[in-house]
């Protein structure tokens, strides 16, 4: 049984094959008719109706883009790295370029300059007109224009390119314009805060028992403490000799007399002989055998003993200054400390002044240096070094459409297709008007 049914199916599909070749060969005079009508008319409008179009080129090469945004990072915040973020141009990308190529105001420049109005031509129809490339591998930019008329295909292709030029120039132009108006305000500010920071400075360093008078005190102050120490040290060295005088004069006085015992003969004395002999009637020769003792003060003990005096009364001298020294020493520590304290205060505060003074210096020369660089940008031709035209257009010889052979072509097949398909809606129709 379904052997049987397979046999069915392999007649059915035999026959529908062929039915289908039979309609086929039934309507080929129908297939080559609308093919033919198909092809000529394909033929007669590419040939004879649509008028040709040209496409001329020039190519655009962008300095400074690159394939992707990528963000520029700055290192730190000091005030170089704000600046240049605030003033310099951005690096664009090649499809920024090539979005800025077709703007409104470039377009409209390109139209004023080849008087396209008086063609017909609109900002909307030249955008149409205009087609841009990148080759890739490369920042070079291909604007393609194009139109039945070659001479003015290259004209427009070439206004475009300049125009850009002229159009990057001018945004540039205009952003340094900005920045440098920005830069001028902020200079006024930033001079306007070292003044104030100059004169703070100035009414500081004016100000009494400054950091120069103070230092100049510390170091008076330090030069007489160190005199002061080295007269110390003399008068200790001289005291300690005095000492030792005084120990020896000491000695030498503990063991001299302090009166002498002599004994010697009476007529030594002649008054003393003279009385003798009145007060004994005895011959003034007759007193030579008397002897006597005699005392008298020892010349060498009074000189040890004022010797002694003296030393000791230049001792207690020397002492006395050596206490005066060490007060004098004491006073002028206390005094120095007293300086240091009011010259580190002082120092810290001339410090945060002259810091702010170098801040506000620094930042006023940033902001200048910045505002020449902008003055200068405002009168460079940007766009000339950021954008080169390599290769102006020039006028094509040979149209890029319509591809006539191309369009036959295609009507060729489109016909085919469609008288075929017309053959088989007909063999379906009147198979279902018999059946019916």
């Amino acid at each position: 049984m379904q052997q049987q049914e397979i046999i069915q199916q392999n007649d059915y599909d035999e026959i529908s094959l062929r039915e289908l070749i039979e309609a086929l060969l039934k309507g080929w005079k129908l297939i080559a008719i609308i093919t033919a009508i198909c092809v000529l008319v394909a033929g007669v409008y590419s040939f004879y109706i649509i008028e040709p179009t040209y496409e001329a080129k020039s190519v655009l090469m962008a300095s400074l883009a690159t394939d992707k945004l990528t963000n520029v990072n700055r290192s730190g915040d000091s005030v170089e790295a704000i600046l240049s973020t605030i003033s310099t141009y951005p690096v664009l990308t090649i499809q920024t370029y090539k979005e800025q190529i077709k703007t409104p105001k470039v377009l409209q420049q390109v139209i004023d300059e080849l008087n396209l109005t008086e063609k017909g031509i609109s900002r909307s129809r030249l955008r149409d007109m205009i087609s841009l490339e990148s080759i890739k591998d490369t920042n070079l930019i291909e604007i393609k224009v194009a139109n039945s008329d070659p001479i003015l295909a290259s004209d427009i292709a070439n206004a475009v390119a300049s125009r850009f030029t002229e159009f990057v120039t001018d945004i540039t132009k205009d952003q340094a314009s900005k920045s440098s108006k920005f830069l001028k305000t902020q200079i006024d500010l930033e001079k306007q805060k070292l003044d104030e920071a100059s004169l703070e400075l100035k009414k500081l360093m004016a100000q009494p028992r400054g950091v120069i008078e103070l230092s100049s005190e510390q170091d008076a102050k330090l030069n007489l403490l160190s005199k002061y120490k080295v007269e110390i040290v003399e008068n200790e060295v001289a005291l300690s000799k005095l000492n030792a005088g005084l120990a020896t004069a000491q000695d030498e006085l503990n063991n001299t007399p302090q009166i002498l015992v002599t004994n010697k003969s009476v007529s030594e004395d002649q008054i003393l002989a003279t009385i003798i002999s009145e007060n004994n009637n005895i011959p003034a020769t007759e007193t030579a055998g008397i002897t006597m003792q005699n005392e008298e003060i020892n010349t060498n003990y009074l000189e040890l003993s004022a010797r002694v005096a003296d030393y000791k009364m230049t001792i207690s001298e020397a002492t006395k200054e050596l206490e005066m020294m060490k007060n004098k020493i004491d006073e002028t520590q206390e005094e120095i400390e007293l300086i240091q304290s009011e010259l580190a205060e002082k120092k810290y505060q001339l410090n945060l002044v002259q810091r702010n003074v170098d801040i506000a210096q620094a930042t006023y020369d940033s902001f200048l240096k910045k505002y020449e660089e902008t003055r200068v940008a405002e009168t460079t031709e940007m766009g000339e070094s950021t954008i080169n035209i390599i290769s102006q257009a020039i006028v094509p010889i040979k149209p890029v459409a319509p591809r006539k052979m191309l369009n036959v072509a295609i009507a060729g097949v489109l016909g085919l297709m469609a008288g075929i398909f017309i053959v088989f809606f007909r063999e379906y129709w009147e198979k279902s008007a018999v059946q019916s």
